[in-house]
């Protein structure tokens, strides 16, 4: 029998059960599918190991599920981040760690690879081949522990010197940004892995908003990044964390937008050939390949900038449809409730208000999809008098949700005598809590539109 391991060898597996079972909290051991029972035991293990005093677990109708509990106001680092530091290695692997450096500090002008495996053999008494050692070399090289330099035939190997920056006396004050920067940048784990080097540990900050979930997609997030400052196409793989049914896309990776209030990210994808802009959750992005450049990068980073005012939140609408258009009839007393008023005007994203009789405003706005205006629109209820939009189905969706409601609460479905409005003036969600999005990736009615703009040149967005 295997020998359990709390190491891992595919991250990919490791983030996509962490979400599943851990972070998002709906799926039991009964829905593992990946394998047998035993790989789900050696998982929950594994996480377990990593996340020990973060995990609870409950019992429902499915049986014992198992969640993360963070407050994120009580911890100095995402604990997440210990996924990307668990790596598989070999014995031997071990070994040369600690034999290659040591070799080394004590030859600081350098060795080549042979002269290291005949140290090694003489010095410890254990024998590599000289093409595993300088495999190893280079691996190291490439991670920037080790520098090599050719002198005549042979390739002289030392330990990489320290950064200019750690020589400096404002080093203490760049580790004071990099304790920032590790729990409020995308790829954080960057700077928390530049802290666990120096042995410190954030001890300032504190985040309200953290999302935690944000470190398992940063891998995607990056291969993005990269196809954005390249101006390359790509080719995604889609993953649907309801069906689990795998879908392909192909496109023009443009921008990364980030719900302020769902913490949710977006691949912007233009596609040439369809001549439209699709919206990609990060979280159902399995896989992504660098493709060729594309050389009306430019051209189609102007569009989707004379487009984005039509969004209401993430969605371009569908390849038939053109605008939608959407009018609010609304009561409010403008003497009591100037507030709601100011709502309608901030929140309106470039919709017409117009006053048409004391206490009675009609809004008016064209967009790609009214759907994802919805939760907003329900955050009037009490105050529509009327609602009348090209989308008949949206239209038909809220009206029903509305009645149902009177029904429940056994109104006569006066709306202006029933306020849904908090005291405070700030809108609700919908009647779920969530923003309704479909469950392939794309985007439904998320009330975070204006947000995501604000957000994403801090998040991302190329």
């Amino acid at each position: 029998m295997a020998e359990f391991q709390e190491l891992i060898k595919n991250f990919d597996r490791i983030r996509d059960y962490m979400r599943q079972f851990y972070v998002y909290g709906f799926k039991v051991r009964g829905d593992y599918d990946g394998k047998s029972g035993r790989t789900y035991d050696n998982e929950r293990r594994r996480i377990e190991g990593w996340m020990a005093g973060y995990v609870k677990s409950d019992y429902g109708a499915k049986g014992k599920q198992v969640y993360i509990d963070v407050d994120s106001k009580r911890i100095s680092q995402n604990p997440l981040y210990k996924a990307w530091k668990s790596k598989s290695v070999t014995d031997n692997d071990i070994l040369l760690h600690f034999f290659l450096a040591d070799m080394l500090l004590e030859h600081p002008e350098g060795l080549t690879a042979g002269e290291m495996s005949d140290g090694i053999s003489e010095e410890y008494g254990v024998a590599f081949e000289s093409q595993t050692v300088r495999n190893k070399l280079k691996e190291y090289e490439a991670l920037g522990i080790f520098t090599s330099k050719r002198e005549g035939k042979r390739l002289i190997y030392r330990l990489a010197s320290r950064l200019p920056a750690e020589e400096s006396p404002l080093w203490p004050r760049l580790l004071t940004a990099v304790s920032f920067f590790q729990g409020e940048a995308p790829a954080g784990v960057v700077g928390s892995t530049i802290l666990d080097r120096e042995d410190e540990e954030n001890r300032l900050f504190q985040f309200k908003h953290l999302f935690l979930v944000h470190t398992l997609e940063d891998g995607i997030l990056l291969k993005l990044l990269e196809a954005m400052r390249k101006k390359r196409s790509i080719r995604a793989e889609n993953k649907s964390s309801r069906t689990g049914q795998v879908s392909r896309a192909a496109g023009i990776p443009l921008k990364i937008f980030v719900s302020s209030r769902t913490g949710r990210r977006y691949l912007c994808l233009y596609s040439p050939e369809f001549r439209r802009f699709n919206n990609l959750r990060l979280d159902s992005i399995v896989s992504v390949e660098l493709l060729e450049p594309y050389e009306g990068y430019d051209r189609a980073k102007e569009d989707l900038k004379r487009n984005l005012d039509k969004c209401w939140g993430v969605s371009f609408g569908n390849r038939n449809s053109r605008q939608e258009e959407i009018c609010l009839k609304l009561f409010i007393d403008e003497a009591k409730e100037p507030y709601v008023l100011n709502r309608l005007y901030r929140e309106g994203r470039g919709g017409e208000v117009e006053r048409i009789r004391e206490n009675e405003f009609l809004y008016r706005g064209l967009f790609f999809d009214t759907n994802e205006m919805l939760s907003w629109v329900k955050s009037f209820t009490g105050r529509i008098l009327d609602i009348q939009g090209s989308n008949a189905i949206a239209v038909a969706k809220v009206v029903r949700d509305w009645e149902t409601m009177y029904r429940m609460y056994g109104t006569a479905g006066d709306a202006g005598e029933n306020s849904g409005e908090n005291s405070d003036g700030n809108p609700g969600e919908n009647s779920d809590g969530n923003p309704g999005e479909n469950s392939d990736g794309n985007p439904g009615g998320d009330r975070t539109g204006k947000e995501n703009r604000k957000k994403e040149g801090q998040n991302g967005a190329v």
